[in-house]
């Protein structure tokens, strides 16, 4: 069973992975307005993540809507 720094690890990482194409097209000038709304909920999922207590079981995981 996974500890929840190994959860929070391995979903940073999703985070990062689906982060990259959507501000690679964001920097190139070519994100649809769909994309740059999921950029911003990708990096506030992560950045909600990385501010999560992985010491205390009473910490809520934050949810990203797709």
């Amino acid at each position: 069973m996974k500890t929840r720094a190994e959860k929070r690890r391995d979903l940073l990482r999703e985070a990062t992975t689906k982060i990259a194409p959507l501000q690679d097209a964001v920097e190139l000038g070519i994100a649809t307005e769909d994309e740059i709304a999921a950029l911003n909920t990708w990096k506030h999922y992560r950045v909600a993540l990385n501010r999560l207590d992985t010491t205390t079981v009473e910490s809520e995981w934050p949810v990203v809507l797709r």
